[in-house]
C-alpha cells in the first residue's frame, strides 16, 4: 500500500487540488488561504501508509478527506474538494468510487449519508475512524 500512496502523492499535488477547488467553487474565485494545511492534508495518506502499513485504500482516502475538511485550506468548497479527491484517490487505486454503484435511490441515500459525515467532520463531531466507516461501506474493487 505504501508504494501506491507514494505514487499517488506525486499525482495529488497542491496545484492539482487548487484546480479541482476552482472547478468546484466556479463561478466564484478559488482562494487558497492556508497552503501549509493543504500540503499537510495531501501528505496524510503517505504518512499513514508508512507508519500504519496495514491500512487499506478507503482509510487512506478518508485521511485525505479528513485533512482537507479539518485543515480548511480554501476559502470555500473544502468539503466538496475533499469528496472529489477521496473519490479519485479510490479510483486511482482500482476501486470503485464513493458512489459508483447502485440504483438512483440508493446512490442518493448514500450521497446524503456521506454528506452528513463530511458535515460532522467539519463540526468536529467525527474523527477519521468515523469517516472511514462510511467510505468503507460504499467502496468495492472494480470487477
Amino acid at each position: 500500500m505504501a508504494a501506491h500512496a507514494a505514487r499517488l502523492a506525486r499525482l495529488f499535488t497542491p496545484e492539482y487540488t487548487c484546480r479541482i477547488n476552482a472547478q468546484v467553487v466556479h463561478p466564484a474565485q478559488s482562494q487558497l488561504v492556508k497552503p501549509n494545511e493543504l500540503e499537510s492534508a495531501l501528505a496524510r495518506p503517505l504518512h499513514v501508509s508508512t507508519y500504519e502499513p496495514h491500512r487499506n485504500a478507503p482509510y487512506l482516502a478518508a485521511t485525505l478527506s479528513f485533512g482537507i475538511i479539518r485543515g480548511h485550506p480554501f476559502m470555500d468548497g473544502n468539503k466538496r474538494t475533499a469528496f472529489f479527491l477521496a473519490n479519485e484517490y479510490l479510483r486511482a487505486q482500482g476501486l470503485l468510487g464513493l458512489l459508483d454503484e447502485g440504483k438512483i435511490g440508493d446512490v442518493y441515500q448514500g450521497l446524503v449519508g456521506l454528506a452528513d459525515r463530511y458535515i460532522e467532520v467539519a463540526a468536529g463531531k467525527l474523527d477519521v475512524g468515523g469517516l472511514v466507516s462510511g467510505v468503507d461501506s460504499t467502496t468495492k474493487p472494480k470487477s
